[in-house]
């Protein structure tokens, strides 16, 4: 249950809950707020900063703990090793065809893939949801991507996607010559002091690109502080202040999605109509599921804190490995099925599986991270699912006005 609970609760990233009152919290109260969601969700690490100083922290333990394994906020990471390999000029541009680093490519569809389709998730290579089920097992993940299919023309369709992300190890390595771990701690590990723990790698020695960093959280909010300031750390330009911009700023599919960074809103909510369950039987979902969500039709959810357990009460034992089997592995996301009503972008986070958070609120200079340990009594609440809507709402207490849209 827990892979595709994952896979849920990646695809609703970027949706936190709507405010329910208008008055803005104090920043006392709203602090405290997110202290009291960091302890109730047994979080091993919460730290807030603002302008590089200490605003909120909390360790589970009462003292820092080490590294963290970051889950799939290391695509985040991963994101800044592009960045760095453009200052070196050993990547030409974002747009450059994949066929630079893999002339086998440079025939049929696949000649016109780029870099940047891989990063926002537009690629078109086929992908099963669960990578528990085809990555993990391949002793070799940048193979394994070099082999996919295609599932939909480049460029054309947003389809979350660990295996084409899996790929960029095997470039960042061909382009810098070193593999993807020593490039960044070359090039940004090391000058910034960040310590990270050791990073997953398959039998080939390829080193995760779609999870498997472990860091600490003032490291990880190091890293948010670099890009929060443009690519410039302690008076020095580590990475080009445009590729952060274009890093940061939506594709052209999805608004909420960068390029390996998720857009955050205001708010965002959920909403459940006939033409949902008309779009799960277009898409072969069976009719039996379908009926079961039936209840849902007519109702609104705030943020993901809401509508995961909607969902669970609809389907019933084993929900999530049903919506995953039976309605994501055709290809549907919520936002995919459910009519969505957003607030301005106003943030921008790394997020992973099981709560790992690096969320920016560049308005208010916030960098916040979150760390929860991967534990075999984990369960949903400790995902601290509402940890983005807590530091918008800091935010938004320390500035004057509303919280404006991102660019």
């Amino acid at each position: 249950m827990k892979a595709w609970l994952a896979m849920l609760c990646l695809c609703l990233a970027t949706m936190p809950a709507r405010a329910q009152t208008p008055p803005k919290p104090t920043p006392e109260a709203a602090t405290a707020a997110l202290v009291e969601g960091a302890r109730n969700s047994r979080s091993d690490a919460m730290l807030v900063l603002r302008d590089g100083k200490t605003v909120a922290e909390y360790y589970r333990s009462g003292q820092a703990p080490g590294p963290i394994e970051m889950m799939s906020a290391t695509k985040s990471i991963v994101a800044l090793a592009i960045g760095g390999l453009i200052a070196d000029g050993k990547i030409p541009s974002l747009d450059a065809p994949v066929h630079t680093w893999y002339p086998e490519w440079k025939q049929g569809r696949k000649q016109s893939i780029t870099l940047r389709m891989l990063m926002d998730h537009t690629s078109g290579l086929q992908n099963v949801m669960r990578a528990d089920e085809e990555i993990y097992p391949s002793p070799d993940f940048v193979q394994l991507a070099l082999a996919a299919e295609l599932d939909s023309e480049p460029g054309k369709a947003f389809a979350y996607n660990n295996k084409a992300v899996n790929l960029l190890a095997g470039i960042v390595a061909k382009a810098s010559g070193v593999p993807m771990d020593q490039y960044l701690q070359r090039k940004l590990f090391a000058p910034m002091g960040i310590q990270p723990g050791q990073w997953e790698r398959d039998k080939a020695g390829n080193p995760h690109a779609m999870s498997g960093l472990p860091l600490r959280a003032a490291d990880a909010a190091k890293l948010g502080q670099l890009v929060l300031d443009d690519g410039r750390w302690n008076g020095g330009q580590l990475l080009p202040a445009a590729f952060v911009r274009e890093m940061l700023g939506k594709s052209e599919l999805v608004e909420e999605s960068g390029l390996l960074w998720w857009r955050v809103p205001a708010w965002g909510r959920f909403i459940a109509d006939a033409g949902s369950l008309e779009t799960m039987r277009k898409a072969g979902v069976p009719e039996a599921v379908v009926r079961k969500l039936q209840p849902l039709v007519g109702r609104s959810f705030e943020g993901q804190g809401e509508l995961i357990p909607a969902i669970e009460a609809a389907l019933g034992e084993d929900a999530m490995e049903t919506w995953g089997k039976e309605v994501m592995s055709r290809g549907l996301s919520p936002g995919k099925i459910f009519k969505i009503d957003m607030g301005p972008m106003v943030a921008y986070a790394a997020k992973g599986f099981q709560g790992q958070f690096i969320v920016i609120v560049p308005q208010a200079r916030l960098v916040a991270v979150r760390l929860v340990a991967s534990t075999e009594d984990w369960k949903p609440s400790d995902g601290y699912d509402d940890f983005t809507t807590r530091v918008i709402a800091l935010a938004d207490a320390m500035v004057q006005g509303d919280l404006k849209p991102l660019p």
